[in-house]
């Protein structure tokens, strides 16, 4: 009985110890940033990026549209065949830097930043359906632009968006969907990230589903706990 009760008492201090760490995180990581991460104009973003000092990995044009769920950035470098490059979850369109920087002369390359992330407008609420939502505001975006025969370049956490979009253009969105090893695959943090309370502290508390976490390149655009709930929202809709 003894022992039980001991077991008991450790288990409660666990708990308490785990309560308060994730009250600790959430306050630090709730606060507002000091730089706003949602610019609304070419200008506004091109001083968010040198003031994070950004700017020399990012030397692209800054392009805005309206979608569904937000304000959309993103970048159309070239002429030419259409390549549409998708960010893995917690990242941005700094990732398709290489592809938009190698593109070849005869191919048009645009890299959005999905609603949530980046450049992009972050929603206080997300959809029910992030996938469906992300899908239906790449579909504004191809049609908007008036693109055909569109090849998707997308990271795994991103596929499902991809096939989503597939599905509803097919007219102007090939079917198969390209995976470039250079765009981050599934990781520890995006299984761990699925877990009720855990997924909450890791992702919109620390980061996690970013290399370097919040404070790293991809992380900084993400800028308080409430903006990393995309980054929780796609992790748990991809795996349902």
């Amino acid at each position: 009985m003894r022992i039980v009760g001991i077991a008991a008492a450790a288990l409660l201090g666990v708990a308490l110890i785990a309560y308060a760490v994730g009250l600790g995180v959430y306050a630090v990581a709730s606060t507002k940033p000091a730089v706003s991460t949602q610019p609304r104009t070419p200008a506004e973003a091109e001083e968010l990026l040198e003031r994070l000092d950004l700017a020399g990995a990012y030397p692209f044009e800054h392009r805005f549209l309206l979608t569904p769920h937000g304000r959309m950035h993103f970048a159309d470098e070239g002429k030419g065949r259409v390549v549409l490059c998708l960010h893995a979850n917690g990242g941005w369109s700094l990732e398709c830097a290489g592809l938009l920087r190698a593109r070849p002369e005869d191919t048009r390359v645009l890299a959005p930043d999905l609603i949530g992330f980046g450049l992009s407008e972050k929603p206080v609420t997300q959809d029910a359906d992030p996938i469906a939502a992300h899908a239906s505001d790449l579909a504004v975006l191809v049609e908007i632009l008036d693109l055909r025969d569109v090849q998707i370049v997308a990271a795994a956490s991103s596929t499902p968006i991809a096939v989503e979009l597939a599905r509803r253009e097919p007219e102007r969105v090939r079917s198969s969907v390209i995976h470039d090893d250079s765009l981050r695959g599934e990781d520890l943090a995006d299984r761990l990230a699925r877990a009720p309370v855990l997924g909450e502290i890791l992702v919109q508390g620390l980061g996690a589903l970013s290399p370097g976490f919040a404070h790293g390149p991809l992380g900084r655009m993400q800028g308080s706990w409430d903006e990393r709930a995309s980054s929780l929202a796609l992790a748990r809709a991809a795996h349902f």
